[in-house]
């Protein structure tokens, strides 16, 4: 790495991927808890010799050669960290403007090396990464990753206390039935119920003892849904469907395994879901030969997904498995985070799957593609229709991987058309890429230097340009820092959104210029409402805008006093405050929420596009 690409990282700012430490004093003690963060997390860099001045990163004079050799005594003495993960390559230094920067990549670490602790007690010394920096992991998250070390799949458990009579022999029949209908020659359909269950993976025995008894993979396969969730009582499957958009509609079709109406297991709940994800595609029928073929890339994908969901949870995870169907969109939730990196889940190829007998039960009657192939082939048939490329992510406390396929067009009409009429004839001088990127934002609500990745073949530092000079223009306007920021269309994308009922598809919710969620029909005096409304939001918010600090009950008082004025979005109450969107949403809106304080304008759909918030009162009033 030379200095240009360093200072560029430097420009990024500190993020869920960087680490900046002044270092002046030496090697600093936080140091390994970053390491341990980044290892137990997607890896990162740590720079020495980079201080912070506000939102600004500089490099500072430290003696560079001797932070590399206190970094390496420290990271291969075992009494500090529990291993090393680096090589010599990893570790470097680079001058940048005169000065020395010491620059360490950190991997992500594998499932049989984590989790990466300092001392001796993984419960005491583990640590990830999230948007706030390094946290100390709770003893659930460090014993989900003890777990995972283990070679011997934890669905292959045999549960000697476990047998025939917890298992949904209707279940079985239609499975015993599909497999000989799909391999009416395979020597395994003469087999008596219990062999032919032995062999597919379901029933098992301990060795030591000659005990049987079922598999977990067979008691979630099969189970009725009591015996499973004795065994595993936060085991819970859901399916939610919306059939329209509009917003704080509740779901027009759900399904979940606690219901009683049906088994409750993996087997059933899988056709249950599949008929609904694909029965109302709008997907060309295609033909081989004289014959029309109904059955498309596109319906293989979504049993691939489906699949991929269930063989990949952690079942001794929170929050279970959640499978959502919308108008644009289908969403696939588990708990667990991906047991490989992710960009190597993307690339397809390679596989680890948490449960693999599970998995080898659904290719047994023909569901689920090799080993590694199944994002890649939910990739090619999002491409092949030219939707939005699919979006793959995890997330921690808890551990999730969430899985969003959007059917929605890459380039969208309606969205280019939307950008031609805010731009007029700036808009032909955007570039493809940049017409990609505001797309998105348009589609999205919002863009990432990670989601860009996935969407196109570019790296991070040069869709960072992009992104950079597109706020430049003042077509973006950025929120939170490094490649974690999120960034939004500008206000100039709004008023037009508001003006054109056509495109309010990105407008952000009540707006500081206009005069509350019914500005539309305020009647004659609007204009002098919107001034009135608007030098009052701004004399309340005096004091925080010329304070850099203050008082937390200061501050709430400021934000409860705001939002009696009229409901704000987190942007608007941000332009008010002088602060970024980020902190202050963590720090104030979320705990005043808790409170009872505030309420959410949409109590029904937290993480709506128009999300606006206002004080107690205000909300009695309105309801």
């Amino acid at each position: 790495m030379d200095a240009k690409d360093l200072l560029r990282i430097i420009d990024d700012g500190e993020n869920a991927e960087l680490e900046c430490k002044a270092a002046k004093g030496g090697l600093p003690k936080d140091v390994w808890e970053t390491y341990s963060a980044f290892a137990n997390t997607n890896g990162g860099i740590i720079l020495l010799g980079v201080e912070q001045k506000g939102q600004e990163f500089f490099p500072v004079d430290v003696d560079a050669k001797k932070l590399v050799k206190d970094f390496w005594d420290g990271i291969n003495n075992p009494q500090r960290i529990s291993k090393n993960i680096l090589v010599d390559r990893n570790v470097e230094i680079v001058e940048v403007d005169g000065k020395e920067i010491v620059k360490i990549y950190v991997p992500r670490a594998s499932r049989e090396d984590k989790p990466i602790y300092i001392g001796h007690n993984p419960f005491t010394g583990t640590y990830r990464r999230n948007y706030e920096g390094d946290y100390k992991c709770t003893k659930e998250e460090v014993q989900r990753m003890i777990a995972d070390q283990s070679p011997i799949p934890q669905d292959s458990k045999v549960l000697p206390n476990y047998g025939l009579n917890d298992l949904n022999m209707e279940s079985v029949r239609s499975y015993r039935n599909r497999f000989s209908s799909l391999k009416p020659d395979h020597p395994w359909n003469g087999l008596e119920l219990k062999e032919f269950l032995y062999k597919i993976g379901a029933l098992g025995r301990l060795r030591e003892t000659n005990e049987e008894g079922l598999t977990l993979a067979g008691l979630l396969m099969f189970g009725e849904e009591r015996s499973i969730t004795e065994y595993l009582p936060q085991y819970f499957l859901e399916y939610r469907e919306k059939s329209s958009d509009v917003p704080g509609e509740r779901w027009t079709d759900r399904i979940i395994s606690s219901d009683g109406t049906w088994s409750g297991n993996l087997y059933d709940f899988y056709f249950k879901v599949i008929r609904r994800l694909t029965d109302d595609l709008n997907i060309p029928f295609q033909m081989e030969g004289l014959f029309r073929k109904d059955d498309t890339r596109v319906h293989a994908a979504l049993r691939e997904a489906l699949v991929n969901t269930l063989a990949h949870a952690d079942y001794y995870g929170q929050r279970g498995i959640v499978i959502e169907k919308e108008k644009m969109l289908f969403r696939f939730s588990n708990p667990g985070v991906l047991r490989i990196p992710l960009q190597q889940a993307l690339k397809g190829g390679i596989s680890d799957p948490r449960n693999p007998t599970i998995f080898k039960m659904f290719m047994l009657i023909g569901l689920g593609e090799r080993a590694g192939s199944g994002i890649e082939n939910i990739h090619l048939a999002w491409k092949e229709q030219h939707w939005t490329a699919p979006e793959l992510i995890e997330e921690f406390q808890p551990d999730r991987t969430i899985l969003t396929l959007r059917t929605t067009s890459l380039l969208p009409q309606e969205s280019v058309d939307f950008l031609k009429a805010v731009l007029g004839k700036h808009y032909k001088f955007l570039t493809n890429d940049e017409v990609l990127i505001l797309v998105t934002a348009h589609q999205e609500n919002y863009v990432t230097n990670t989601r860009l990745q996935s969407l196109t073949d570019k790296k991070s530092d040069e869709i960072s340009k992009l992104l950079s000079g597109l706020v430049e223009k003042g077509y973006l306007e950025p929120n939170g820092q490094g490649r974690g920021t999120k960034y939004t269309l500008t206000e100039m994308f709004h008023q037009k959104s508001i003006g054109n009922s056509r495109y309010n598809r990105i407008s952000s919710g009540p707006n500081v210029n206009n005069s509350g969620p019914n500005a539309a029909n305020s009647g004659p005096n609007e204009n002098e409402q919107t001034k009135d409304h608007e030098k009052v939001l701004l004399d309340i918010s005096e004091l925080a805008r010329k304070k850099k600090r203050l008082n937390p009950s200061e501050m709430d008082e400021i934000i409860l006093n705001l939002c009696a004025i009229k409901p704000l979005t987190l942007k608007e109450l941000s332009q008010l405050l002088n602060r970024q969107m980020d902190p202050l949403r963590k720090k104030y809106i979320s705990r005043l929420l808790k409170e009872g304080k505030l309420e959410p304008l949409y109590p029904e759909q937290i993480n709506h596009p128009k999300q606006a918030y206002m004080t107690r009162s205000l909300f009695i009033n309105q309801h």
